[in-house]
């Protein structure tokens, strides 16, 4: 596999993560669980859904 082709793969794992209905709703407990507000959630979601995207990419490769 080459590099590019490897930061697609791992782009779309991301990307299916964030776009999976039971991935947002997770993100919402976990955001609330860490004390982010509405406001907060609202004005940065896609940031931090994409940091819990990235968080949970990591634990799974470490499972591997």
């Amino acid at each position: 596999m080459t590099t590019k082709q490897m930061i697609k793969a791992e782009y779309k794992r991301r990307t299916d993560l964030v776009n999976d209905v039971n991935f947002r709703k997770q993100c919402v407990k976990m955001a609330k669980a860490l004390g982010i507000t509405a406001d907060e959630w609202n004005k940065d979601k896609v940031h931090i859904m994409l940091f819990f995207a990235n968080k949970f990419c990591q634990l799974e490769n470490q499972a591997v």
